[in-house]
């Protein structure tokens, strides 16, 4: 049974949401977080590194939930985590100030970071849609559309490689 108080409860607590979504939105941040950074092949080499734990990480998330052994909820977690974690990497490499010499290999890093992202997002899809029902085929299709992804992302990580001074 509805009553006028429940939904003046109802109407206060979203009003109250609605004013602070926008409060966050409004009130201005004080981003004043830097990066100093002296050696630069030190620094890619060590958000490379970082990306490399992520990735053999995911990759055998994605295997145990292609298997059976894990759930795709647990893998979604993960995924959407491991997706954070790149958005920082991405925020490093834009907020390092690399010299000019070392600005195509970090762009191309970047590109490798965010096709990366990609890839994930692409895995939580396949996740999500393990969570009904899928035919082998559509898996197998999605799988190969997952690894396309994966192989620009390293591809664009050959080229930092190839582009450094």
């Amino acid at each position: 049974m509805i009553t006028k108080r429940g939904i003046v409860i109802t109407v206060v607590i979203l009003g109250a949401i609605t004013a602070a979504s926008f409060s966050v939105w409004l009130i201005p941040q004080n981003d004043d977080s830097s990066f100093v950074v002296s050696d630069f092949q030190g620094h890619l080499e060590s958000i490379k590194a970082r990306h490399g734990v992520i990735a053999e990480e995911i990759e055998s998330d994605l295997q145990n939930m292609i298997g059976g052994t894990a759930l795709p909820d647990d893998f979604i977690l993960k995924a959407e985590a491991s997706s954070s974690q790149i958005n920082s990497l991405i925020i490093e490499i834009v907020k390092s100030g690399a010299p000019q010499e070392w600005q195509e290999s970090y762009l191309n890093y970047d590109e490798s970071l965010k096709r990366y992202n990609d890839y994930l997002r692409e895995a939580i899809g396949i996740a999500n849609k393990m969570k009904g029902d899928i035919s082998d085929a559509e898996l197998q299709e999605s799988l190969e559309r997952l690894d396309g992804i994966k192989k620009e992302s390293e591809s664009f990580a050959l080229k930092s490689d190839e582009t450094k001074p």
